[in-house]
C-alpha cells in the first residue's frame, strides 16, 4: 500500500501577485533556488475563481481586501455561486437582488439561532438545530411546543422546541430534533403577543395564494390571505382570503382571545383591522369578518406607516418619516407608560397619540407596560414601568418619557424560559444607522472656526440662525419672550424639555415685568 501526502497549493506553485494598482511586489528580485515567480494574472480567470471558491467565506472576504485585482475576482458572481452551492447544495434558486448569488451565500453563511436560558449560575450560550433548507433567517417566533422560522423566500419552518437539561444542569438543544415545512408563500406571521408561550395556541400566517378566477374564466389571481394553524400540530384550522386589490406586508395581534384584533399593514402604509374569536376557530364552520380601516389611518390619512408592534392592550406605529404614534386601550397600562391619565380617553381608545422624540425612529419593541425604541443613530430609548429594572436604566424609577439607555441593538426575542438571538445578514439591506453629529455627542468640543463647516444634514444650524433672526426682529423684551416660547414649541424636544423651557421663560418674563420696553440697543 502506498500513501500519498497532498501538499498545500502554496507550497507547490510560487505565485507572484502582480497587480498594476498595487505596483511591484517588494523584494521582487529573483532568489536562488526558487525559480521564476509566476504572475497570478497569467492564470485563466475561471481557474482563479474555481480555486478561490474552495476558501471559507471569511477568507474570501479577507482576500478581496488585499488588492484591486483580488477584490474584483472575489466579488464575481461565479465565485459566490460556487460558494453558495457548497454551503446549501439543496438551494434551487439564488433568490433576488442586484447580487443574487452573493446575497444567497451570505444569508446562508450567517444564519443562526442561539438561545440562553434564564436562571442558574452559569450563562451558557447555545445554538439550536437549524433547518438546512432555509434560505437565510428573516423572522422567528418561539411557542410552547415549537419554534417557527421564516426564511427570505417565504418558507415557514417549524421544529420541536427541544430544550432539555444536560448532565451538568445546563439547558441545551436536543440534537435529534426534526423540522418540517409548515407552508410556503408566507409574508409574515404572528401569535399571542404576551411573552408567556402558554398563551400562543394559534399561529396567524399572512401569505399569498393563487385563487381561481370567477366563473367563466380560466385564469387565476394571487390574493393575500391569513391562515391560522395550531402551534401544537401544525394543522390549519381557519383561513380568510382578501380581495386581490389589497396587498399586505405585516400582521400583528392585539386584544383578548374572545375579541382578538388582527392589524394588517398594507404596502401603501395603511392599517386595516378585523376581529375574530379564537375560542371558535377550531369549530368547522364559515363566517364573514368585517375588514375596516384603523383609526390611525382614517384620522391621519397623510401618514404612511412603515412598521408596527403590539402587546395585549397597546399598539405602536412607526411612520416612514420616523414618527411614533401610540394606541393604548387600558388606563392601567397608560398610567405605567406615561405616568398620568391626563390625555387618556376611555371612550376613544383607538385615537393615536404622538410621541415627542429627538430623532427619527427605526425600530420598536413593546412589552406589557414598557416600550423600547431605536433611533437612526442606533440609540435605544426606554419608557414605561421600571418596577423590576426592565428599562435598563440602572434603577427602578418609572419613566413617563423616552429615556436613553447605554445599550446596543440586535434582533432578540424573549420568553419566560430563555432569550433567543437570531442572526442572518442581508447585503441588500443598507446600513440602518448613521453617525451621530458631533454637536450631539456628549463631551465633544465645539469645532474651531478654521476646522471647516461641520455637517448639518438636518439643517439644524440654519434653522437656529433663522430663529435668532426672528427673535432679534422683535421690538420689545416681552415680544422676544413670546417668540421664544413659540420657537420652543417648534423645536424637536421632549415634552419635559419643552415644559422646562416654557416654565423658565415664564419666570424670566414675570421677573422682568415691564423692563426692556422700546427698541433694542446695540448691546442687546
Amino acid at each position: 500500500m502506498v500513501l500519498f501526502q497532498r501538499k498545500p497549493i502554496a507550497s507547490q506553485i510560487q505565485v507572484k501577485r502582480s497587480c498594476p494598482s498595487c505596483g511591484p511586489e517588494p523584494g521582487g528580485e529573483e532568489k536562488k533556488g526558487r525559480g521564476n515567480p509566476i504572475s497570478v494574472q497569467l492564470f485563466p480567470p475561471e481557474l482563479v475563481e474555481h480555486i478561490i471558491s474552495f476558501l471559507p467565506v471569511r477568507d474570501v472576504v479577507a482576500l478581496g481586501q488585499t488588492c484591486h485585482y483580488f477584490r474584483e475576482v472575489c466579488d464575481t458572481e461565479g465565485v459566490w455561486r460556487r460558494i453558495c452551492r457548497r454551503l446549501s447544495p439543496r438551494l434551487r434558486e439564488q433568490g433576488s437582488g442586484v447580487r443574487p448569488w452573493k446575497r444567497a451565500a451570505i444569508l446562508n453563511y450567517t444564519k443562526g439561532l442561539y438561545f440562553q436560558a434564564f436562571g442558574g449560575r452559569r450563562r451558557c450560550l447555545s445554538k439550536s438545530v437549524a433547518p438546512l433548507l432555509a434560505h437565510g433567517y428573516r423572522r422567528f417566533l418561539p411557542t410552547k411546543d415549537h419554534v417557527f422560522i421564516l426564511d427570505y423566500v417565504g418558507t415557514l419552518f417549524f421544529f420541536k422546541n427541544a430544550l432539555v437539561s444536560s448532565t451538568l444542569g445546563q439547558i441545551q438543544w436536543k440534537r435529534a430534533c426534526r423540522y418540517v415545512v409548515l407552508c410556503r408563500g408566507a409574508k409574515d406571521f404572528a401569535s399571542d403577543p404576551r411573552c408567556d408561550t402558554v398563551y400562543r395556541k394559534y399561529l396567524y400566517v399572512l401569505a399569498t395564494r393563487e385563487q381561481l378566477g370567477v366563473a367563466g374564466t380560466t385564469g387565476s389571481r394571487a390574493c393575500d390571505c391569513v391562515e391560522v394553524y395550531l402551534q401544537s400540530s401544525g394543522q390549519r384550522v381557519f383561513k380568510m382570503t382578501f380581495h386581490h386589490s389589497m396587498s399586505f406586508k405585516q400582521i400583528v395581534l392585539v386584544g383578548q382571545e374572545t375579541q382578538r384584533a388582527l392589524l394588517l399593514l398594507t404596502e401603501e402604509g395603511k392599517i386595516y383591522s378585523l376581529v375574530v374569536n379564537e375560542t371558535q376557530l377550531d369549530q368547522p364552520r364559515s363566517y364573514t369578518v368585517q375588514l375596516a380601516l384603523r383609526k390611525v389611518s382614517h384620522c391621519l390619512p397623510h401618514l404612511r406607516v412603515a412598521c408596527m408592534a403590539s402587546n395585549q392592550s397597546s399598539t405602536v406605529y412607526i411612520t416612514d418619516q420616523g414618527g411614533v404614534y401610540f394606541e393604548v386601550h387600558t388606563p392601567g397600562v397608560y398610567r405605567d407608560l406615561f405616568g398620568t391619565l391626563q390625555a387618556f380617553d376611555p371612550l376613544d381608545q383607538q385615537m393615536p397619540l404622538a410621541l415627542s422624540l429627538p430623532a427619527k425612529i427605526l425600530f420598536c419593541a413593546l412589552g406589557y407596560n414598557h416600550l423600547g425604541l431605536v433611533d437612526e443613530f442606533g440609540r435605544i430609548f426606554m419608557q414605561g414601568n421600571n418596577r423590576y429594572g426592565q428599562l435598563g436604566t440602572g434603577d427602578k424609577m418609572d419613566r413617563g418619557e423616552p429615556t436613553q439607555v447605554p445599550l446596543c441593538a440586535c434582533s432578540l426575542c424573549s420568553t419566560r424560559e430563555c432569550l433567543y438571538m437570531l442572526s442572518s445578514h442581508d447585503i441588500e439591506h443598507h446600513p440602518a444607522y448613521r453617525d451621530l453629529p458631533a454637536s450631539r455627542v456628549v463631551g465633544n468640543p465645539e469645532p474651531s472656526p478654521g476646522a471647516g463647516a461641520p455637517q448639518d444634514p438636518g439643517g439644524t444650524a440654519q434653522a437656529c440662525e433663522e430663529y435668532l433672526s426672528q427673535i432679534h426682529s422683535c421690538p420689545t423684551l416681552q415680544d422676544r419672550m413670546e417668540k421664544m416660547k413659540e420657537i420652543v414649541g417648534w423645536m424637536p424636544l421632549m415634552a419635559a424639555q419643552k415644559d422646562f423651557f416654557w416654565e423658565a421663560l415664564d419666570m424670566l418674563q414675570t421677573a422682568a415685568g415691564g423692563v426692556g420696553e422700546g427698541p433694542p440697543t446695540p448691546d442687546s
